[in-house]
């Protein structure tokens, strides 16, 4: 988590009498003191109950003086507490790093490893080329092992953010089939059937994505490329979440012409992910510009405004574009507009 300087602290970084840059250099080690608490099992050794760092490592079969240090340093991140040489987690370390908590987030860490290892490294030439140096997709599909691991990190995400936004879809009157395009998981999908239950869903996404679906007898898994294949047609709702951003603008035309063919009149399209604008402060617009370059160096991605998503959106054929965001869903805002009848 990342460290609140006191007045003291803070000072000394504006005013350079300490370089600002360690902060972030060690705001990097401090990600890697997270990644290996999560391999090593200690969030989930400190789940049942507190404990001191010698018994941790003798449990864990871990050097002393090295669980020590590593102790220390989460607590100081904030991920644990000590009270007289017991350490206990906190309330985000139990509710997103702890196995079989609905959000946790430790199987996608592995993800967030490598991509702060390996993509973020070639920033510098993905800026000067203007894409990335391997698409991160095409990783994918030569690494089984990070596409489970982003998938897992995807699916965590969606299943702290689905319900939000499953309620703020409005699903048509008398509504019975809906198409999730690139759903890889299904969690939207289940999430929105479990409110609705005269509804069935077909996910359309790669075979690797598809993998990590949970069966569901309303849910079929389709295996294929929303970009090059048959949509289908007939569909009330079509969900089209953590799409756009890596689209450019004509592939995202074209599939947006494509969705409104392949709804009902009176159909509407749902477009979960993030819209550039104000932000409530400055952490909150550093976090959105981090994104933006994050897509960029993964898939020649970026966010876009929500004017040009409404854009896009008119020009398809769709009428009432208008944003949502759910409360409880703030990695993920919507876009929902309607078919004309």
């Amino acid at each position: 988590m990342p460290l609140f300087p006191n007045p003291l602290e803070a000072a000394a970084f504006r005013l350079s009498v300490v370089p600002p840059m360690l902060a972030d250099y060690f705001g990097v080690l401090g990600f890697h003191a997270l990644i290996a608490g999560a391999r090593l099992g200690i969030f989930d050794a400190l789940a049942a109950h507190p404990q001191t760092a010698a018994h941790l490592s003798a449990t864990l079969d871990l050097d002393p003086r090295g669980t020590a240090a590593l102790m220390r340093a989460l607590a100081g991140l904030g991920y644990v507490r000590e009270r007289r040489g017991r350490y206990r987690l906190t309330r985000p370390s139990r509710a997103w790093l702890v196995t079989g908590a609905p959000a946790c987030l430790t199987e996608g860490l592995e993800f967030w490893a490598r991509n702060a290892a390996t993509y973020w490294t070639d920033l510098a030439t993905t800026v000067r080329d203007g894409k990335p140096a391997v698409p991160f997709y095409t990783a994918t599909e030569a690494d089984p092992e990070l596409s489970r691991s982003f998938q897992a990190w995807t699916a965590a995400l969606a299943r702290h953010q689905a319900p939000a936004a499953a309620a703020a879809i409005p699903v048509p009157r008398g509504a019975e089939r809906v198409l999730d395009l690139g759903g890889g998981h299904a969690v939207y999908s289940l999430t929105l059937l479990a409110r609705h239950p005269g509804l069935s869903a077909t996910v359309l996404d790669l075979p690797q994505a598809l993998a990590s679906a949970e069966a569901h007898p309303r849910i079929t898994l389709r295996a294929g490329s929303f970009l090059d294949d048959d949509l289908g047609a007939g569909y009330d709702v079509v969900l089209m979440f953590n799409i756009l951003h890596g689209l450019t603008d004509a592939e995202a035309a074209l599939l947006l012409t494509r969705v409104c063919t392949a709804l009902r009149p009176g159909g509407v399209v749902v477009i979960g992910d993030q819209f550039r604008g104000p932000a409530p402060g400055r952490a909150s617009r550093t976090l959105m510009d981090l994104l933006d370059l994050n897509y960029l160096i993964a898939i020649s991605g970026r966010i876009r405004a929500f004017s040009e998503v409404r854009e896009l959106l008119v020009a398809a054929g769709f009428s009432r574009p208008r944003h949502r965001r759910p409360l409880r869903s703030p990695a993920a805002e919507l876009a929902i507009a309607t078919k004309r009848a």
